[in-house]
């Protein structure tokens, strides 16, 4: 029996030994991931610099607004270092990892993506595990007060690690990979030239004005970062990433939360709300990121901006561009034989599904269907399968293109959720999708590392599992 006990205890000691030979010893498996490019970003960021640098600071706004290349033509008094990164990573880690860089005559341009996530004190303790897979010193931005989150978040990144060592490394999502980026730290041509969005806007990720939405956490870390630079020769402004018009919620008021900048923040605002908010062509696959010709036009008012600041009244060209036409939606083929079990509403493109009709009944399964009455159905309110207590497995087929925030709350036994979809861009998600949920979310088998790796899904990773046949 003592043998027994002995063996056990050396089982269970050797577990946090295995994860750690995995999550250090092992090659980095996603550093050729989007992530991946932190490390070269953070190089360019402590490299020497002949003039004092233009610091662009934020989550993927920054990567996506902002042409490096062009703003150093508008701007040639300054070298540009585009230190956007991604917003799962959070706006602190970008903050602390620049703050010891800083150099006398900088200017750092902090460019937040105008959500409640990056306008707080968050840190993605998953991305940045991602991140500094491979260059482990990219750790340092985390404070003792995210030691407990980092170290269970660890056993996770570890064990997809070995995974991935074991069976090749994950597919990564087209645009979404390091490889997309230049050895300027810039977005290279030709990736993203026009709105893959459906309707030209992501429906789950609304824009706001609330002045609450500023985080007192967020203004105490950019007042301190501020000060620090102030200290180091360096000047901190704020100015707004690109928004879509489309998405910004009905009777917001921009100049209200303005206010509420100037009255809590000690750096300077550049520029201005109205000019930030842009047409939905302008954008590619979110509400904050921009095309590519949308990323010349918006750079091009950057540039303006920034002069108006410096006292410089010479002449800013604007981006001689058309905006890409939206894309015309598709009709889907798929499965109706549920179609009955649903209560609809007309919108422009088809039909909504906003609740369950009688026929729904104690249904353990429900496959969302892709037509009602010869007209397509794209997509469901918040509340629309509230009462389907019996529910364990729920199917979303393709004609679905967007899952708004707390879907799932209704279905208290729902166990899976099925997505057909093979392209996770395609579908839309926001932060909260299984807020009041604990189900799992199945993915085609070939498009789970895609899922996992893509920038509006990968914060669901620990809840995806793969299918493969079919589940209809």
């Amino acid at each position: 029996m003592k043998r027994y006990v002995i063996a056990a205890l050396v089982s269970l000691a050797l577990i946090p030994l295995t994860l750690l030979a995995w999550g250090f010893g092992l090659p980095s498996q996603y550093g050729e991931s989007f992530l991946g490019e932190l490390r070269e970003k953070y190089a360019l960021l402590c490299q020497p610099s002949e003039k004092p640098r233009l610091i662009l600071l934020g989550g993927s706004a920054v990567t996506f607004g902002v042409d490096g290349t062009l703003l150093e033509e508008l701007l040639p008094q300054y070298e540009v270092v585009n230190f956007g990164m991604y917003a799962a990573l959070g706006t602190r880690p970008m903050l602390d990892l620049s703050r010891e860089q800083l150099r006398p005559g900088d200017l750092v341009l902090l460019m937040p993506e105008q959500q409640a996530q990056s306008l707080s004190g968050y840190l993605g303790t998953e991305a940045l595990w991602q991140a500094a897979d491979g260059a482990f010193e990219l750790l340092s931005c985390a404070r003792w007060e995210d030691l407990g989150a980092m170290i269970g978040q660890f056993p996770c990144f570890a064990a997809g690690k070995a995974a991935y060592f074991v069976q090749g490394g994950p597919q990564l999502p087209e645009v979404y990979r390091k490889a997309s980026f230049d050895e300027t730290g810039n977005l290279r041509a030709g990736l993203c030239e026009a709105n893959t969005m459906p309707g030209g806007v992501d429906p789950t990720m609304p824009i706001s004005f609330e002045p609450d939405l500023l985080s007192e956490e967020f203004c105490t870390l950019v007042n301190e970062y501020t000060r620090q630079a102030e200290l180091a020769g360096a000047t901190v402004w704020y100015h707004f990433s690109p928004m879509n018009q489309a998405a910004v919620e009905p009777g917001s008021d921009p100049d209200a939360f303005c206010d509420r900048l100037r009255e809590t923040l000690d750096c300077e605002l550049a520029g201005s709300p109205h000019t930030s908010m842009m047409e939905a062509g302008w954008f590619y696959d979110t509400n904050f990121h921009l095309n590519e010709k949308g990323r010349q036009v918006f750079t091009c008012l950057l540039a303006r901006d920034i002069k108006a600041m410096l006292g410089d009244s010479s002449p800013t060209p604007e981006a001689a561009v058309e905006m890409p036409a939206l894309e015309q939606p598709q009709s889907i083929q798929g499965d109706d034989r549920d179609a009955d079990c649903f209560v609809y509403e007309q919108v422009s493109d088809g039909w909504q599904i906003t609740g369950l009709s009688e026929s729904a009944g104690e249904r353990k399964q429900l496959i969302l269907p892709a037509s009602w009455q010869g007209q397509p159905v794209t997509g469901l309110s918040a509340d629309a399968l509230n009462g389907a207590q019996a529910l364990k497995t729920l199917v979303i087929q393709q004609n679905i293109t967007a899952l708004p925030d707390g879907a799932f709350a209704g279905c208290p036994a729902l166990e899976t959720v099925v997505l057909l979809q093979t392209d996770p861009a395609a579908l839309l998600v926001g932060q909260n999708l299984l807020a009041g949920s604990s189900c799992t979310i199945a993915v085609p088998s070939e498009s789970y590392d895609r899922y996992c790796l893509s920038y509006s899904w990968s914060p669901y990773a620990d809840w995806l599992t793969r299918w493969e046949g079919s589940p209809l």
